[in-house]
């Protein structure tokens, strides 16, 4: 490989993380905020109870939950520009059918379908292509590409509520497929590939790295050795380590549903919809700038003391909206709903950074497979969990100290983490020795 050919090859990686972000914001930023739009004139329109609708999110999240364990060990085994745009067009297609269903059963099943294809078209794989695409800056290039969906998400809302006013929910979901075909199609048939090698590529840093070890005349064996990696999956999986990150996203993911809950708490206030709706929106805007800074700062400061800070944020944003609430103030609330939204991010680019910081990235796929599984299941209930807090005390003050309490734990959950690292590295190099 000569010198003048490594500046290209390192750069492409910056190309597969745009190809990822758009996937991404095609596929869950369609099918899971988006359809969100539809329910109320679907409900109207057939006669359908929207809360039995509003279990297409129940059924999605479920199917994308049990489908998610699979996919770290498929991935390298496939093909992945067919078996992806293969999947991809299943998804975008069964959702321009929705413009058909005229039953409240064929949404659920489509929801299913759904979310067996998302499983392989969010989260997961983008977060385990980026980990083999970069050598550094690896956290950084995954908070971009989870503001993909936010600066889609920022556009596409306001946009697809006009057009369903304005063209019906039917012509609006093909629209909708429409939009979701182009962002995704050619990213998973001409743009991502599970690996660099696939292309004959070095991952983005890699020759500075390999650089480094030629000018210090270390072996590559030497400096690589990760004695994780000489553990089998099933030793990984049945480690503390293991547990613990999967507990840390599980109470992450009861405290992210502030963006739906924001809205009812401007009402109950006395704020208004117009407030509510602004504090969403903030928080939009916010999660567009934290994903990028909270990457770099997992990749400048490690992850453990990155998210302890990010947690220490999100515990001043509920503090902000507690005296917004005593106050009432609904400035300091828009922008305590924009600060809030840092959990949102640790929830994505913080727990992959977590993840990858303890598992190392041998079995990061197939173990980050798991741990999301488990954290979907269990985000399942965190919107019922709240409103339920909210109904027994009658103040969302109760909930936003429950919050802050669950902050604590996650905090706890990271400096046991870091225990864990240890702890699982010391087993791995213990192993090495004995065989």
């Amino acid at each position: 490989m000569n010198n003048n050919a490594k500046p290209k090859k390192s750069n492409f990686a910056w190309v597969v993380m745009a190809g990822l972000g758009l996937m991404g914001a095609g596929s869950s930023g369609s099918y899971t905020v988006l359809v969100g739009s539809f329910l109320t004139p679907i409900s109207k329109d057939l006669n359908i109870n929207i809360s039995t609708l509003s279990y297409y999110f129940t059924v999605l999240i479920l199917a994308l939950a049990l489908t998610l364990p699979f996919v770290g060990k498929i991935l390298p085994k496939v093909n992945l520009p067919v078996t992806l745009t293969a999947i991809a067009a299943v998804e975008v297609v069964l959702g321009g059918l929705m413009s058909q269903f005229t039953e409240a059963w064929m949404f659920l099943a489509g929801a299913a379908v759904i979310g067996v294809c998302m499983a392989f078209t969010s989260v997961v794989p983008m977060s385990i292509i980026m980990d083999n695409w970069f050598k550094k800056k690896t956290n950084f290039a995954i908070g971009i590409c989870w503001s993909f969906t936010s600066v889609y998400l920022a556009i596409m809302s306001p946009v697809l509520s006009q057009t369903i006013e304005s063209y019906g929910w039917r012509n609006s979901f093909i629209i909708l497929a429409v939009v979701s075909a182009v962002l995704i199609i050619p990213s998973t048939l001409f743009i991502i590939r599970y690996q660099p090698s696939d292309k004959g590529m070095l991952a983005y840093g890699e020759e500075e790295v390999n650089e480094d070890k030629q000018e210090e005349t270390v072996s590559v064996t030497e400096i690589e050795a990760d004695p994780r990696d000489n553990l089998t999956f099933k030793q990984t999986l049945m480690s503390p380590a293991f547990f613990i990150v999967v507990a840390t996203l599980c109470v992450v993911q009861l405290t992210v549903v502030m963006n739906q809950l924001f809205p009812t708490y401007a009402e109950t206030n006395g704020f208004g919809p117009t407030v509510g709706g602004l504090m969403v929106s903030s928080a939009m805007i916010f999660d567009m700038f934290l994903n990028p800074i909270v990457g770099a700062t997992c990749d400048r400061f490690g992850a453990i003391k990155a998210l302890l800070g990010w947690v220490a944020i999100s515990i001043i944003s509920f503090g902000i909206l507690i005296l917004s609430t005593n106050l009432g103030l609904p400035l300091l609330a828009i922008f305590g709903a924009g600060i809030n939204d840092v959990m949102y991010v640790v929830c994505g680019t913080g727990i992959t950074a977590l993840a990858i910081h303890v598992f190392g990235s041998k079995q990061f796929g197939s173990a980050f497979s798991y741990v999301m599984a488990f954290g979907y299941i269990v985000g399942s209930f965190g919107m019922p969990l709240m409103t339920s807090i909210y109904t027994q005390y009658n103040s969302f003050i109760a909930v936003f100290v429950f919050c802050i309490i669950l902050n604590v734990v996650v905090a706890m959950l990271v400096l046991l983490a870091a225990k864990s690292t240890s702890l699982l590295k010391h087993k791995a190099t213990k192993l090495e020795k004995q065989a």
